[in-house]
């Protein structure tokens, strides 16, 4: 009798539990992530946000989804996958502290920007430095072993140079004009450098090389166009509404730079001139999107944001994740 009452109250618990009630051994049914950068993402959203269980589940049922493990095979524009997701599942307090962040940003973007013209000139040439880092390592790669001492050489002369024209500023001994003419100097007789280093073949594949690389990022920009249309739900008028806003703040922003090059605008008011085209531009924008739109749109930002959060905090520990989209 005993016996029977144990089983029978064993197919009770079994048949609660598959009705949906807790089951306290699941550890709230928890998505696994099967990669650690987006293990991290999701921890980072849900601490951030502060979001309840149940938004976190949804979180990361989207990004095992979405995300699809490692960098290499990430599904382009899957943050825009996400956010539309996120849109629907998200409580309205979870999404007003992330129009709450976006703010915050805003604001503290506004302070660095009274500070902008400090450092302006040195802060762009060492960032076109990391940017031109990756075209060096890519020629470096097809060099004979024969030729990297040279190379070497090459650019130990450069970043001397570099450094001694930072120096002189600094001292006070050259104005930012004249170390912008004289990095640009430099850098024309390195490359000049590189290109004499160079054997034919190999100057034919470094070009077969930056073409696949640039069909690959067309391919992938595309992708995350479609991504973004297909989160957003944008209809045809929608899109070609959008196409024409974006002419519209481009002709006006080459408009802009022709009058700064025939001096008929300082910087300063090209400046004002481009921040009243850019709010104008985003007063078109919300003018073509619906409220659901704007939402998806603005978690989107937030997400993006976040994600290049943790890819900088990566790059501390020599990691650096995908592109995101």
């Amino acid at each position: 009798m005993k016996r029977n009452l144990l089983i029978k109250s064993l197919f009770i618990t079994l048949a609660l539990f598959t009705a949906g009630c807790e089951n306290p051994f699941r550890q709230n049914d928890e998505v696994q992530l099967d990669s650690t950068e987006l293990e991290m993402f999701s921890i980072d959203l849900v601490n951030d946000l502060n979001l309840s269980d149940k938004s976190a589940r949804n979180l990361r049922s989207a990004l095992g989804r979405h995300g699809r493990g490692g960098e290499r095979d990430r599904e382009p524009g899957f943050l825009w996958k996400l956010a539309a997701e996120l849109q629907q599942t998200l409580t309205e307090e979870e999404k007003n502290n992330i129009y709450a962040r976006l703010e915050e940003v805003k604001e503290k973007g506004k302070d660095r920007g009274k500070d902008a013209d400090k450092g302006r000139g040195e802060g762009a040439d060492k960032g076109r430095g990391k940017k031109d880092g990756g075209a060096l390592r890519v020629i470096y790669s097809v060099l004979a072993d024969d030729q990297k001492p040279q190379f070497d050489a090459i650019m130990k002369e450069f970043r001397t140079g570099m450094d001694a024209i930072f120096s002189s500023i600094k001292a006070g001994e050259m104005t930012r004009e004249e170390a912008k003419a004289e990095i640009e100097s430099m850098e024309e007789a390195m490359k000049a450098a590189i290109d004499a280093l160079l054997t034919d073949d190999q100057k034919a594949q470094l070009e077969q090389m930056r073409a696949d690389r640039k069909a690959e990022l067309k391919a992938y920009m595309e992708a995350v166009r479609q991504a973004k249309i297909e989160a957003l739900g944008l209809t045809d008028d929608q899109i070609a509404a959008i196409e024409a806003a974006k002419a519209e703040t481009k002709a006006a922003m080459e408009a802009l730079k022709a009058q700064v090059e025939s001096e008929d605008l300082t910087k300063e008011e090209a400046r004002e001139a481009a921040k009243a085209i850019f709010e104008a531009n985003k007063t078109a924008m919300d003018a073509i999107f619906t409220t659901t739109q704007i939402e998806i749109i603005k978690i989107h930002k937030y997400l993006e944001m976040r994600w290049r959060h943790n890819k900088e905090r990566g790059g501390k520990d020599g990691k650096r994740g995908g592109r995101g989209g």
